[in-house]
């Protein structure tokens, strides 16, 4: 399959790079935790888009990369190695599941310089992270899962404040719900209280009316 129909729009840059003869690939991650990490597979520092991505050199790995004409979600690990053990707790207490990360392939010219534009080969959210110590130093595994699972996952809507107000900001229309929980609603006629029985024996409803 030529690289310009294979469902990717690539710039011209990209396209005459892939297409010679030699070629210097790279691979770019985002991470997205608290204060976001974005990692590249090469040595010191490279920017795109005003965002400056830290070379991992030979500390990191990535799996393969997968994607099927059935539109399975693939999802990939991804490893770094030699991490210093007064970070691990950062690893520890962050609350990462299930932010975003992506993968991103790109090229680099002759001159080591980045082609515009990389294009994104994966993007899913954070799962397990697994973490490896022998005392001095650490191995870090994160598991991804690709954004096609959500499509299993059971959709949980509640009829709150909090989530109407997630869609629509300046809706007040459940503002009063948690309020009017235990509340006694009457219907009709406010002074009624309980059924009772009068003198011939028949039910009727103390309401007020005859």
């Amino acid at each position: 399959m030529s690289i310009t129909t294979a469902g990717r729009s690539l710039t011209s840059g990209m396209v005459s790079e892939v297409s010679a003869s030699q070629l210097s690939p790279i691979i770019m991650v985002s991470l997205g935790f608290s204060t976001p990490v974005y990692l590249w597979s090469g040595y010191g520092n490279i920017t795109y888009n005003s965002i400056t991505y830290q070379g991992l050199g030979n500390l990191g790995t990535i799996s393969t990369v997968e994607e099927t004409s059935d539109l399975s979600a693939k999802g990939i690990t991804m490893q770094l190695s030699g991490v210093p053990t007064s970070l691990i707790s950062l690893a520890l207490t962050e609350d990462y599941q299930g932010r975003n990360c992506s993968v991103m392939f790109g090229v680099l010219n002759s001159s080591s310089a980045l082609i515009s534009d990389p294009i994104i080969v994966f993007s899913g959210r954070m799962d397990v992270m697994t973490i490896n110590d022998d005392g001095q130093n650490a191995t870090i595994i994160m598991n991804a899962e690709n954004r096609l699972i959500d499509f299993r996952r059971a959709r949980e809507v509640r009829f709150t404040d909090a989530e109407q107000k997630n869609l629509y900001p300046t809706d007040k229309g459940l503002e009063f719900v948690n309020a009017i929980q235990e509340k006694e609603i009457y219907w009709g006629n406010s002074n009624y209280t309980a059924p009772v029985v009068d003198n011939s024996g028949l039910q009727s409803n103390n309401d007020g009316l005859s």
